[in-house]
């Protein structure tokens, strides 16, 4: 049978897409993540202004069934008592919000069972008196198949995801290129030959801009859409790879540019068909900046430059 929602994740990718399923329920504005890097975990990832405590756990063992339920009932056991142990530092957290619900929330969910010590655990808690508890305080597990409505929209946005192309201003253009302006200036040099120093110039800001616009676009597709980055990569690394076994190209800068452009556009293409084309033009012009920067593409000494 063919699972709807992924089973295997690994801990820090869960927790990301877990804070992000919360966001989405709630509202980004209603959600205060807690960070654990300071002091420890307090046995909550993030409290929203509703009153609810969500604490993401994905089992390593996803496979037997009793195994993963035992792993989910040892972890609410442990981040529940939590709650008593850090009483202090939480009601300073929470600034008077009660706390009406504490969910698990877990990939998925097959043995009722972990239900049970989640609900029971919560009522012994509730039982200890700690003061930033709601009356109808309760211990409840939830899985991707509860946020149905929440992994939809994402994937409806991620089907069409709509990309920030903001282009870089001039600063972010000049400490980019001090790192690289002795590389473009000499491929620019062998690919167009016929420009002026001030053309040239212009040539290597535009190369450095889309260059930067194409870096910026694959990392929010990396934050939000990673499986949308991960096939705009695999393109890239097979055409990169064609480049580098083809070695040096000759030929009329401008119509190799643009050659390459366009097989890397249509490559990124049928590799994300639904990502929006200003998008997919982005990174394919800004690749070929990248190429020309880190030297996969480059051009022979006799290249006949172009001025287009």
């Amino acid at each position: 049978m063919i699972e709807k929602y992924p089973r295997d994740w690994d801990g820090t990718e869960w927790e990301q897409f877990s804070l992000r399923l919360v966001r989405e329920r709630h509202g980004a504005e209603n959600v205060q993540p807690i960070p654990a890097r300071v002091n420890g975990d307090l046995g909550i990832e993030c409290i929203t202004t509703d009153g609810c405590v969500y604490q993401s756990y994905a089992p390593e063992e996803t496979g037997d069934t009793s195994k993963a339920a035992s792993a989910m009932r040892a972890k609410a056991n442990r981040d529940l008592n939590k709650l008593t142990k850090n009483q202090d530092k939480i009601s300073k957290l929470l600034s008077g919000t009660k706390v009406r619900r504490w969910i698990l929330l877990c990939p998925f969910l097959d043995d009722k069972d972990v239900v049970t010590t989640v609900a029971n655990k919560a009522h012994e808690i509730h039982e200890t008196g700690l003061p930033f508890l709601d009356a109808d305080f309760r211990g409840l597990v939830h899985c991707q198949e509860d946020f149905s409505r929440e992994i939809e929209k994402i994937r409806l946005e991620a089907c069409g995801a709509s990309l920030d192309l903001k282009t870089p201003d001039a600063d972010e253009i000049a400490d980019t290129g001090n790192a690289i302006d002795e590389v473009l200036d000499q491929k620019i040099g062998r690919g167009f030959p016929q420009l002026e120093p001030d053309q040239a110039v212009r040539r290597k800001h535009r190369f450095i801009s889309t260059h930067i616009r194409a870096e910026n676009a694959l990392e929010k597709l990396k934050r939000d859409v990673p499986e949308l980055w991960e096939k705009a990569t695999t393109a890239i690394v097979l055409e990169e790879d064609r480049l580098e076994t083809s070695g040096t190209v000759s030929g009329p800068a401008g119509d190799l540019l643009t050659g390459e452009q366009d097989r890397l556009y249509q490559a990124l293409v049928s590799a994300l068909p639904t990502l929006e084309t200003n998008a997919i033009r982005a990174i394919a012009m800004g690749q070929i900046g990248t190429w020309l920067i880190e030297c996969p593409l480059d051009f022979t000494a006799s290249a006949k430059g172009s001025s287009q």
